[in-house]
């Protein structure tokens, strides 16, 4: 068993000497255990990944012409198939280029397993800032985010867990809120959810979260069954709508976690003859483009990504800066745009 120094209080950035040091090995065979892992006797092999692992080494990915350079952020992503979170990437994408700055972007998915290895992976790649998705769930991928004394932004979501360092977003609970009370100042009282999988996602775990204060609040009846998760098609939503209709004859209003499922509802209902909001009314979550022109127009929640992309990639620039000043929460606003389907 490799032992950690006697008295270390937190993580040290170690790199492939050091590395070998602990192990009593040359630096080379540290080297070709990270890239030659065969040409190491299994038992050496052993010993080094499990340095490796104790002490939270990441291993350098930049090639040595790059290394340095200084001007490369991290950023990781979930599938870009959400238009909003590409309009957040572009935000980012454009300040970057404005500050002359490059973005290295991994895309991931809403698990602690994948976080980590995304995380490690740009990590590799030494930026000198990151903007991640959500807050970081895994408490590994925490701890290697601190020990790397790396700038971090999250984004999208303010409320939750306390930062690793800074947060830009908005509140998805009072966004969700706010939807499912203009849903029901509208005369709507059996108001479905549709999400996709919340497991792991604390924007959408807040937006439920949002959904269920205000129908408590309204002291409407709020049964398991009338929420549903599915994947962010417009397949998915049209499922969605199949299935909350069948389960429950009297539902009137479904509020759905993204406009592409929203969509996927709508036509649904074109391909069934029902009328919208006549038969059942639908309401979205991101005003995609296509929102406005669908027919009938979509009622939604307005955030601005775009504008929270390039407001993460100012203030990591500001960050590193030098400025002291910048505040470690930033809120954006939100707006419900009522249109016709609602």
């Amino acid at each position: 068993m490799i032992e950690k120094p006697a008295g270390e209080k937190k993580p040290q950035r170690l790199g492939v000497r050091e590395i070998a040091k602990r192990v009593g090995v040359a630096p080379m065979t540290v080297s070709r255990v990270l890239s030659n892992p065969d040409m190491v006797s299994p038992e050496t092999r052993a010993r080094v990944l499990e340095a490796i692992e104790q002490a939270g080494f990441v291993p350098n990915r930049l090639a040595s012409s790059m290394r340095g350079n200084g001007r490369m952020i991290g950023t990781v992503v979930p599938p870009l198939i959400n238009s909003g979170i590409a309009e957040q990437v572009q935000g980012m994408s454009d300040q970057c280029h404005e500050g002359g700055y490059s973005m290295l972007l991994v895309q991931g998915e809403f698990t602690q397993e994948a976080e980590e290895r995304s995380i490690r992976t740009l990590l590799g790649w030494r930026p000198v800032g990151m903007i991640l998705q959500s807050f970081v769930q895994s408490e590994a991928a925490r701890a290697l985010l601190q020990s790397s004394a790396v700038p971090v932004v999250e984004i999208s979501e303010i409320k939750g867990r306390k930062p690793i360092d800074m947060v830009v977003g908005v509140s998805n609970f009072e966004t969700a809120y706010a939807m499912t009370m203009h849903l029901a100042a509208k005369g709507y009282k059996r108001i479905g959810f549709v999400s996709t999988p919340v497991h792991g996602n604390d924007r959408l775990q807040q937006r439920r979260t949002g959904y269920h204060a205000a129908l408590n609040e309204l002291g409407f009846t709020n049964h398991g069954d009338m929420e549903v998760e599915v994947p962010i098609t417009a397949q998915g939503g049209a499922e969605a709508l199949v299935t909350l209709t069948a389960r429950h004859k009297d539902i009137d209003a479904i509020f759905f976690s993204s406009d592409t499922l929203a969509v996927g509802a709508v036509q649904e209902c074109h391909r069934r003859g029902w009328v919208v909001p006549g038969r059942i009314a639908i309401a979205g979550y991101g005003d995609m483009d296509l929102a406005a022109q669908l027919y009938p127009p979509l009622t939604t929640v307005k955030v601005n990504r775009y504008e929270m992309g390039r407001r993460a990639v100012r203030q990591l620039l500001a960050r590193l800066g030098g400025d002291t000043k910048v505040p470690t929460i930033t809120s954006l606003g939100f707006e419900i745009v009522d249109r016709e389907s609602a």
